[in-house]
């Protein structure tokens, strides 16, 4: 759970099919820990690194990305320094030289990473009071969601709009669009405390699914991924 110290897996490189493995580790690194997680990152993304003005926000982009490093190197059997990253179109990360597909995300102090052997997005939230929930509602749900979240007892309310949020995150990440695709280009069904269900996606009506892995209260972690 830190950056850098990784559970082994035998032959990562070739996860099975249906399958998607999650790993979720710790940002809230010490000094002598940081200054490790700097020496696996390249020259482009120590320079990206330097231009985080907030020091905390730099410490965890260094912590989140050698997270990343450390894993990829792991399930390919390569060092991580020499993990090499391709770029779709709208900047989607792929491993260069072949592998799993993958996608991370971070929140708070809290990092997860997602691979498959099918295109998936992942997205984590920390679980909290939402100040203007109403407001983040009609910007990223269609009517029929919005219809459904007002229906939720109120106390319900912030985490099924935290757990859409996530849904529609990972969804547009796992298409390569991210954001700009669009959050009401993804539709879900809201039923109560259930975990929503993957309705629309960028007008697909399936060939995608909803997973929920949250790794620990407080944390929302939903992944969608290609395929069964």
């Amino acid at each position: 759970e830190r950056a850098g110290i990784m559970i082994s897996m035998a032959d990562g490189s070739k996860i099975p099919p249906g399958e998607v493995h999650l790993w979720w580790g710790s940002l809230a690194l010490d000094d002598a820990e940081l200054s490790r997680c700097r020496t696996l990152l390249d020259g482009p993304e120590l320079a990206r690194a330097e231009r985080f003005r907030i020091p905390e926000a730099r410490r965890r982009f260094i912590a989140a990305r050698a997270t990343l490093r450390s894993i990829l190197g792991e399930v390919t059997a390569v060092d991580p320094r020499a993990v090499r990253f391709a770029y779709g179109e709208h900047g989607k990360p792929r491993l260069a030289d072949g592998g799993p597909c993958f996608n991370a995300s971070d929140s708070g102090d809290h990092v997860v990473v997602a691979l498959a052997g099918a295109e998936l997005g992942v997205d984590l939230e920390l679980l909290r009071p939402l100040v203007r929930p109403e407001g983040l509602a009609q910007r990223i749900c269609t009517d029929d969601e919005h219809a459904a979240w007002a229906l939720l007892p109120g106390a319900d309310r912030d985490a099924a709009l935290l757990r859409l949020w996530t849904a529609k995150e990972a969804a547009l990440k796992a298409t390569g669009t991210g954001l700009g695709g669009g959050l009401r280009n993804v539709e879900l069904e809201l039923d109560g405390n259930l975990p929503p269900r993957l309705w629309r996606l960028c007008g697909e009506l399936d060939g995608w699914q909803l997973l929920v892995a949250d790794p620990a209260p407080g944390l929302l972690c939903t992944v969608v991924i290609s395929g069964a």
